[in-house]
């Protein structure tokens, strides 16, 4: 994913604007943004694809008329949430089991059976979740998006950087791409050194971790167990994004993925978050 720090009420403007386009005067989109104009770390281009997909199945379902609503939220300070709602007949009971399976559709040849499965796909790629249902009444389907909440805030300029790598080779690549951005920067090799350091130093501005690293314990776990102060976090890993473990960090931190250069690097961390 390509995360930036993106106002979700200017996004969700151009999405309606976006999806206005493919609707009828028949078949109404109505958007209740109770996030505000909140600058978010999210993947602006996987986001509006999948709510865009989700609002042209909610159009399909309403046969030709009817009403949709979408509506954004956050969750217990943790999930940035995402829901869709339209008047049609609702998913049938083989759909609420099929739905996310590759090229299952309701539409008969209208349909490629793409739509909710690329979504669920892109959604778990950032660290979230997808789930299906009808509203009480069953009046209609209901899809809700959940994405891990990450707001935005860019690092401060130079600063005290922790870089967490085992290859001493790598970690000698990072940090002169660090110390060329005038960072200082102390290392580790593992989770207990980075948490000895993270408790003793006041100053850490910024926490960078290979997922991978010495013993048994990874930079999911690092950033798991960082002081409650939640240093701002970034990992980077060489693993595929489909890889479990690759999900399960994008569920904690922004990845960036292995090889990168000195300016992806620093696009990345400039992006900044703050739990």
């Amino acid at each position: 994913p390509k995360m930036e720090a993106t106002n979700i009420g200017q996004f969700l403007d151009q999405l309606e604007t976006l999806a206005g386009g493919s609707l009828s005067d028949t078949v109404t989109l109505t958007i209740d943004n109770q996030i505000g104009p909140v600058p978010l770390l999210v993947d602006p281009g996987m986001l509006q694809d999948s709510l865009l997909n989700l609002i042209l199945n909610a159009r399909d379902a309403c046969n030709g008329a009817g009403r949709i609503a979408l509506t954004s939220r956050l969750v217990h300070d943790t999930w940035v949430e995402f829901t869709v709602v339209d008047s049609g007949s609702g998913f049938s009971e083989e759909a609420l089991t099929r739905a996310m399976d590759p090229f299952f559709t309701t539409k008969g040849n209208e349909g490629s059976g793409l739509g909710l499965p690329m979504v669920y796909d892109m959604t778990k790629l950032a660290g979230g979740e997808v789930k299906i249902g009808n509203t009480q009444n069953n009046s209609g389907g209901k899809v809700t998006l959940r994405l891990p909440l990450r707001r935005a805030a860019r690092v401060g300029g130079p600063g005290l950087v922790l870089l967490v790598e085992d290859s001493p080779d790598l970690r000698e690549t990072v940090r002169d791409m660090l110390i060329a951005e005038d960072h200082t920067v102390i290392e580790a090799a593992s989770v207990d050194e980075a948490l000895a350091l993270a408790n003793e130093i006041a100053d850490i501005q910024l926490v960078l971790s290979d997922v991978s690293l010495e013993g048994e314990a990874t930079g999911v776990d690092l950033i798991r167990q960082l002081p409650e102060s939640r240093i701002p976090s970034f990992l980077m890993t060489s693993l595929p994004q489909n890889h479990p473990l690759y999900l399960e960090a994008a569920a904690r931190a922004p990845v960036l993925p292995k090889p990168f250069s000195a300016e992806q690097l620093l696009a990345f961390l400039q992006s900044g978050v703050t739990p």
